[in-house]
């Protein structure tokens, strides 16, 4: 049965097939064959005018767009291709196999040039009439005509020829430039001249910043995305630099950052969301970053949360900790002091801070670290010090002073913690605080005398009856008209009761109308009557009005005193001239009893003393006593001897006692306390240097500014014993008073809104509040770097 088609004989089906493959045939034989697209260049076929170069056109064409690189080559199999693997790899460390098109552009310049300094140069072997000469490994630097040495990373050794190519050249130059991009250069006989002319020719620089510029964007898959890649990464930046500059602001203040919850526009976010919402207002950039990352919540990249600028404070601490440590290993010697008191959480803080000397010659103390819960034991505390040394690596052996209170525990002989140091660093002695020395000087003194001590616990009470109402302390500020109030007394600093005295000696007739006028008012309790009654009998006594004036001045000189002991440039010598001068002020003023009983007179307008108002007493004669006459002493004169003269001398046998302790370090510190590290020639040095202040000035100077002048005229080369000597006495505590003021810190920074805050965020804002002007020398950038490298993050920083 037909199905419909067409049937043709046996010799008609045979030559309808021979006329199919004939046309087949003369189609193939116009298509080129496979491997012709993967042939290798070589020098010839470079040099050759004919048809390879439409092969080598239509090679560019078919590797840009359907290659990657070379491994796309190397993934097809050989069956495939029917021909040897050898014959399409690409050796790009080999220029003289290069490929020159896009591909082999873009991997060298994203790869960079490999110069091949370590091949055999015998191969390149080249004959000349005289001898025969080899490539040398001096023609890939140049001498210029000044002496210095520069590399020629341009050029490149090829093994396969034994050639010398300039690699820039040859993937950016004219192929008729020279035989260094062609087909390679050997002419080593005349190598010199021929390199320096190529390399100052306008071609061969052309071509070197087509190589830079095309390294740029290497391995890139084009403009646009590059330029949303840096607009990415930029923006981030911005936002960053911006997160960076509030968390510095805040913690330089002491401010805490966290509010009770993290959301923006609320009112009961921290002082961190708030500054934020600040700025924006004025900042569109950071406005519009907030409108859309602002509230979307946990696991989406925002850098607004508090874990962010947690990592910012980190970081930040983490620097300023690290250039310390650099800074003291650089200076070598230091000395430490601490310190502790307790936290608003109940805790006890070890204040831990270092002194050297800094690269320009001026002595620095920074505060380390806070150590929590060390205990109050010369043993715990001794631990905790040794063991914070050895966490920032620094050599216990390079400590040379340590300066503590007066407690036993610290400052003891024998037990103490300077005591146990000495032990392991016989080198580090110990200095007393100064200021804390001339406070336990005036507390010695008022104790010693029983109207010293009324005098003062009279003044607390004052200040007391006052601050209890307000009522009270408008009709104080009424008669004071605003001026001086009366102060409370210190109590951590005892010279600063200075300011509690001299608030009384200056408005006493204003105090004792206020208190007169709370006695007459008939609206008053009785009770307070009373007591007004009580503190207002003192002012009608010349003794209190006499104690008032001399401690008055006292104080006034032991405060002036006190606050230059507390200065980071404080050293041992002033030390001992203070002290020397209170000694001689203490002396002077023993002969001033009637100037001081005449400005009391002149303030409270009494001038007899009780003991002379009241009845002399008549004791009964025994029967075979004598008649003799009995001598009483005036109440002016017992007031004198047993008051006057008994709080000068106190106060004049601490000051020498103390002081002493001074002297003594002054003299031992260079002659007996640092043998090692002096060598015999510092008595010639010290000669040297005299002569040398003799000769350029006749200016006194101190330790400081002679060390300070060492090191700004760069001659630390010719006095090395000197500067060493400088910096080991420069570098010695003479008072913990930074110690004291770290603790001032702890109070801003834990505060009751931070009760709960860590011992290593604790630490790491404290460091940052305390070292403000180390915080303030730091870089956005560096820290934007440093968040980007330690932590893997979304977005492009």
């Amino acid at each position: 049965m037909s199905d419909g088609r067409k049937r043709f004989s046996g010799s008609e089906y045979k030559k309808r097939a021979k006329d199919k493959e004939y046309k087949e045939s003369k189609v193939l034989n116009k298509i080129p064959k496979l491997s012709t697209f993967f042939k290798p260049a070589t020098p010839s076929s470079l040099n050759a005018p004919d048809n390879g170069q439409q092969h080598q056109h239509d090679l560019e064409e078919i590797e840009t767009s359907k290659c990657e690189s070379d491994l796309v080559i190397n993934n097809l199999t050989t069956s495939t291709l029917n021909m040897d693997p050898a014959t399409f790899y690409i050796d790009y460390n080999d220029p003289a196999k290069w490929i020159i098109n896009d591909v082999t552009r873009d991997y060298v310049a994203k790869h960079g040039i490999n110069q091949n300094l370590n091949d055999d140069f015998t191969c390149s072997k080249r004959e000349y009439p005289d001898k025969n000469r080899f490539l040398n490994k001096s023609l890939f630097v140049r001498t210029r005509i000044n002496g210095e040495v520069q590399s020629r990373p341009w050029l490149v050794f090829s093994k396969s020829t034994g050639t010398v190519f300039c690699a820039p050249c040859r993937l950016f130059g004219s192929a008729h430039l020279s035989t260094l991009v062609t087909i390679g250069f050997n002419d080593w006989k005349n190598a010199v001249r021929k390199l320096n002319d190529h390399e100052n020719s306008i071609p061969h620089k052309t071509s070197t910043v087509a190589l830079i510029e095309r390294g740029k964007t290497a391995g890139k898959i084009n403009q646009e995305i590059v330029l949303q890649l840096e607009q990415e990464t930029n923006y981030w930046r911005n936002i960053l630099k911006r997160i960076v500059a509030t968390v510095r602001s805040l913690v330089i203040r002491g401010l805490p950052l966290r509010g009770s919850e993290e959301k923006f526009g609320s009112y009961h976010s921290g002082n961190f969301i708030m500054t934020l919402e600040l700025l924006a207002e004025f900042d569109p950039f950071l406005s519009e970053h907030i409108r859309h990352y602002g509230k979307i919540g946990s696991g989406n990249t925002s850098y607004l949360s508090s874990q962010t600028y947690g990592e910012f404070i980190q970081i930040m601490a983490e620097k300023i900790t690290k250039q310390i440590v650099e800074e003291v290993k650089v200076s070598k010697y230091f000395s430490i002091s601490v310190d502790s008191t307790p936290d608003v959480s109940h805790v006890d803080q070890l204040s831990f801070i270092i002194r050297y000397i800094s690269k320009d010659g001026t002595p620095i103390e920074r505060f380390l670290k806070f150590i929590a819960n060390t205990g109050h034991k010369s043993e715990q505390l001794a631990d905790a010090v040794f063991d914070t040394l050895n966490q920032y690596n620094l050599d216990i052996k390079n400590c040379r002073g340590q300066s503590y209170d007066n407690a036993s525990n610290m400052a003891g002989k024998y037990t103490g913690l300077q005591a146990r140091i000495k032990e392991v660093i016989p080198l580090a002695i110990y200095v007393p605080c100064s200021a804390h020395s001339l406070n336990l000087v005036g507390i010695s003194a008022v104790d010693c005398c029983e109207k010293s001590t009324t005098y003062f616990r009279y003044l607390q009470e004052l200040y007391n009856f006052f601050t209890a109402s307000t009522h009270r302390w408008e009709i104080l500020l009424f008669y004071l008209k605003k001026s001086k109030c009366v102060k409370s007394l210190s109590q951590t600093r005892w010279s600063a009761r200075y300011e509690a005295g001299k608030s009384l000696c200056t408005s006493w007739s204003e105090i004792k109308n206020a208190l007169q006028a709370i006695i007459d008012d008939a609206n008053e309790k009785p009770v307070t009557k009373f007591d007004a009654s009580v503190l207002l009998k003192p002012f009608n006594t010349i003794e209190m009005c006499f104690m008032t004036v001399f401690w008055n001045e006292v104080l006034e000189r032991f405060h002036i005193v006190n606050k230059k002991l507390q200065s980071v440039n404080i050293e041992l010598g002033m030390i001992v001239e203070l002290y020397g001068s209170l000694e001689q002020y203490i002396s002077r003023i023993r002969n001033n009893f009637e100037e001081y009983e005449g400005k009391a007179i002149q303030i409270c307008g009494e001038m007899q003393y009780k003991k002379d108002k009241r009845r002399t007493v008549k004791r009964k004669r025994q029967f075979d006593e004598t008649m003799n006459e009995v001598i009483t002493e005036t109440g002016k004169e017992d007031f004198r001897i047993n008051v006057f003269f008994v709080i000068l001398d106190k106060l004049n046998a601490e000051l020498v006692r103390r002081g002493s302790s001074y002297k003594n370090l002054c003299v031992k510190a260079l002659i007996e306390q640092y043998p090692n590290d002096i060598e015999e020639s510092f008595t010639n040095e010290c000669l040297h240097l005299r002569d040398h202040l003799f000769f350029k000035s006749d200016k006194k100077r101190n330790a400081q500014e002679l060390c300070k002048m060492l090191y700004t005229n760069d001659l630390i080369d010719i006095y090395p014993n000197v500067t060493t000597a400088l910096r080991m006495y420069l570098c010695t505590f003479a008072t913990n008073c930074t110690a004291e003021r770290s603790f001032s810190a702890l109070k801003r920074v834990k505060s009751h809104l931070r009760s709960t805050l860590e011992s290593d965020r604790l630490n790491a804002t404290s460091i940052l509040h305390i070292e403000s002007e180390m915080l303030r020398s730091i870089n956005y950038d560096d820290i934007i770097d440093d968040f980007a490298s330690k932590k893997v993050r979304r977005k492009m920083l």
